[in-house]
Order: structure tokens, then C-alpha cells, then sequence
């Protein structure tokens, strides 16, 4: 069988000197096409040869303007990178007014830096940055970028500002960002793809607000259009977002879906992979597979290694809590969650705080430990003066956040709270941290004998 051989660079130089034959040219450019380490090499003999401008025809010519295509956007980019070092510690309004007219900044190289700077940036930064990348998109120059092609990178900024908004639990800023964003998706490339990162937002919005249900469906419909567009990378992240949603409720249907998202995500993204074996974990402890959780906690260590970040590692104390409390050492477990809400507090997780704080007082009534989790109840109200500090807390969220833990206190005296009541509060908490809800939640009722604690 003729196999092929990769390119030496003398023979790359010999090509690009036009000393080569026709042959030797269409096999080479067949070949360095397809070859990560021969395009490198060709990309240093091209660079060689008159400042890396060369004049060639035939089989050559497309390697040579991608070489020109790529050698344009790296300087693009590094501009970029030097421009935003430059303005990023303006006040929000200078840089506001700096990207809106300064033509050198509308380029789509300072948009991935934009938006790259945004994902990578703490949650209270994310916002304004992504707001900067929707001035320069909406300034990028025509003919260059088409009408379209601006929408959709338009509308790919809306749903980043909105996904920021949301993390804050600015619920009502975020559905007006995504309002906008589908504004831009009408006037878009109609290939959908923006279409389902405004539906990748919108679902994960609705599970933030309590509707499980809600964000099934809206999920289910970006599933789908990232599935007929091949793209598995969104994919990914949506399958795992969806497993996500249904793990505590669904957890059987939640691990078909991560086990779908784990074929498709790469090595390269470690995170991804991370947040779907986690979601994973959690499934598999939802169905009773206690020894094949076990055992992907152990896998999971090696992964965890890659990040030295406080929330990844509480985050797998956490879940070797959870794993004592099913294999039957309350005790131990108990000691791990405490341990896991102190490193919330040292590190300042405060919606991570009360949300492990549901879990702890979940633990304590299943154990019949009503003290232990009327203690819980007063621990969280003791301590809402965290959120003094949360962009955005109001007092009043913080006076109603105390009247439901006080409420749960009195009806677990009362003795008229079982599980049902985590799964409430839990709700409560993901959706009103910060800000208010209409109405206080409801814990108590009459419960049958088997109910009752």
C-alpha cells in the first residue's frame, strides 16, 4: 500500500522556490493540508522566502494565502491584546466611549479578546466586558463583515451578557439581553447556530428560576439545532447544561444525557469535562449506582489536580461528603459538609454557602437530628450579613430570606416538614439570593404518619 511521507523542510523550500515539479507540488499541498507538523515547517520556509510574501500558482497558492490569512489574524490579535491591556482600566463609561469610536478596535481579533477576557474574568467583571464586545461588534466595518455575520456575532454577545446577568441572579436584565439578543438572530445567518446559544442561556435561566420543566424543553430545542450543525462543542456543553437541570429531580434521565455529552467533549477542555463527570457523580447517586460513583470519584481526583481554584476543590469535598453519607457514615459526612461550608465562607461562595446550607439541613432531617437542623435554620439567618457586600443585594431580599428560614424553623418544631421542604428551598435560594420573590415559599402542611419526621 503507498503511504504517505511528510514533507522535510529542505524540500518545503524547494517547493516555495518553485523548483519542484507539478507532481511534487499537488502532493505536497495534499499533504500539508491535512498535517498540523508539515504545515508548521511550511509556514517557516514561506517565511523565509521574500518576508513571507511569495509569489506561486497552481497547488501552492491556497497554502500560501492561508499563511497570509493566519500571519494577518495572529497580528490582529496581538494588537488587540496590547489595546485592551491599554483601556481595561479605564472607568466603565471611558472605555465605554473608547471602543464605540476608535475604528482600530473594530476588529474581529479585539472581539475574541473581548470575549475570551469576559469568560476568563470574575463573575462581577463579566458583564461590563461583554458589553464592551457588543460595541465592537456592532461596529465591525462592512463589506469586510457582512450584515449577517455582525447579527450573529451580536446576538453571541447578548446571550454572553445575559449568561453574566443570570449568574448575578439579575433574572429580569438577563431576559432583556436576551430579548435583544433574538432581535439579532431574526437579521442573522439563518444557519441558527446564534439562535441556540440565546436558547442555551434562555434554558439555564429557567432552571435558575425554578422551572425545571421549562428549561427541558427550551435546552431540548438548542440540543437539536447544535445537533443538525454539527456542533459538537456547543453540543457538549448543552447536553451536560440539560443533565445538569435534571439531576437532582431526574437523575436517570440526566445520566443518559452526560453520558451522550462525555463522547464528545475533548481532552483540551478540561472544565467541560469536569462539570459533566461531576453532573455525572451526582446522577449516579441519584439511581443508587453507589459503586460506580465511587469509582468516578476516584477518576475524578486526577481530573480535579488540573485546578487549584478554592470551588473545585470544595466542590470534591463535597461530593466525598455526599458519598459517606450513602455509604452510611453520617458522622464523617457530617464533618466533611461542615468543613465545606466554612471553605464557603473563607472564600467568599456566598450562594454556594446557602445552597450546601439546604443540603445540610436536608442531611439532618433524614438522619432525625431536628436540633441539628433547626441549628442550620439559625446559622443561615445569622448569617445574611454576607450578602451586605453581593452586587446588587437589596435589604429586602436579605428581611425575607430571614422569614423563611425562621418559617422553616418553626414548622420543623411543628413537626410538619419532610424532604419535600429541601426541594422548595432549594428553588428559593437559586432564585432569590439577591433579590426578592413575590411571594414567601411554603413549608409546612398536614402530613400522614409516614411523612412525618
Amino acid at each position: 500500500m503507498f503511504e504517505e511521507t511528510h514533507v522535510k523542510l529542505e524540500g518545503l523550500r524547494r517547493l516555495f522556490a518553485g523548483q519542484a515539479s507539478p507532481v511534487e507540488e499537488e502532493r505536497a499541498a495534499a499533504h500539508v493540508a491535512g498535517c498540523r507538523e508539515c504545515w508548521l515547517l511550511a509556514n517557516r520556509a514561506i517565511a523565509e522566502k521574500a518576508g513571507g510574501r511569495v509569489a506561486v500558482q497552481g497547488s501552492l497558492k491556497p497554502l500560501v494565502d492561508l499563511h497570509e490569512i493566519e500571519q494577518a489574524r495572529l497580528e490582529e490579535w496581538l494588537e488587540a491584546q496590547a489595546a485592551w491591556i491599554e483601556i481595561k482600566s479605564m472607568t466603565p463609561k471611558a472605555r465605554r466611549d473608547k471602543v464605540r469610536l476608535t475604528r482600530s478596535l473594530h476588529t474581529l481579533g479585539f472581539l475574541e479578546v473581548l470575549l475570551d477576557g469576559g469568560a476568563s474574568a470574575p463573575a462581577s467583571e463579566r458583564e461590563e466586558i461583554f458589553i464592551l464586545a457588543l460595541l465592537t461588534a456592532q461596529q465591525l466595518p462592512a463589506p469586510r463583515v457582512s450584515a449577517e455575520l455582525k447579527n450573529d456575532l451580536c446576538a453571541e454577545c447578548c446571550a454572553e451578557i445575559a449568561n453574566a446577568r443570570r449568574r448575578l441572579a439579575k433574572f429580569a436584565a438577563a431576559r432583556d439581553a436576551l430579548r435583544k439578543g433574538n432581535e439579532y438572530v431574526a437579521s442573522g445567518s439563518k444557519d441558527r447556530v446564534a439562535e441556540g446559544r440565546i436558547l442555551f442561556v434562555a434554558g439555564a435561566l429557567e432552571d435558575d428560576l425554578g422551572d425545571t420543566e421549562g428549561a427541558r424543553s427550551i435546552l431540548q430545542r438548542a440540543i437539536a439545532i447544535f445537533e443538525a450543525s454539527e456542533q459538537n462543542s456547543l453540543l457538549s456543553r448543552t447536553l451536560t447544561q440539560l443533565a445538569f437541570v435534571l439531576a437532582i429531580e431526574y437523575p436517570a434521565e440526566g445520566l443518559q444525557f452526560v453520558e451522550r455529552a462525555l463522547v464528545l467533549i475533548p481532552e483540551s477542555n478540561p472544565r467541560l469535562l469536569w462539570s459533566a463527570e461531576a453532573t455525572k457523580f451526582h446522577c449516579l447517586l441519584g439511581i443508587g449506582a453507589l459503586h460506580e460513583a465511587l469509582l468516578l470519584f476516584g477518576a475524578m481526583r486526577r481530573l480535579e489536580g488540573q485546578f487549584h481554584e478554592p470551588f473545585i476543590q470544595i466542590r470534591s469535598r463535597f461530593n466525598a461528603a455526599r458519598l459517606l453519607e450513602h455509604l452510611g457514615r453520617p458522622k464523617r459526612a457530617e464533618a466533611l459538609f461542615q468543613e465545606v461550608i466554612a471553605g464557603d465562607l473563607e472564600h467568599g461562595l456566598v450562594k454556594d454557602f446557602y445552597m450546601d446550607l439546604v443540603y445540610l439541613f436536608g442531611f439532618y432531617l433524614k438522619q432525625g437530628q431536628t436540633s441539628e437542623a433547626i441549628a442550620v435554620c439559625r446559622r443561615a439567618s445569622e448569617e445574611l450579613s454576607l450578602l451586605d457586600d453581593e452586587e446588587g443585594s437589596v435589604e429586602i431580599a436579605r428581611d425575607q430570606m430571614r422569614q423563611v428560614w425562621r418559617s422553616l424553623e418553626d414548622e420543623v418544631k411543628r413537626g410538619t416538614v419532610d424532604l419535600r421542604a429541601t426541594v422548595t428551598l432549594r428553588k428559593y435560594i437559586k432564585a432569590h439570593w439577591r433579590f426578592p420573590a413575590d411571594e414567601m415559599p411554603a413549608f409546612g402542611g398536614r402530613l400522614s404518619g409516614k411523612d412525618r419526621l
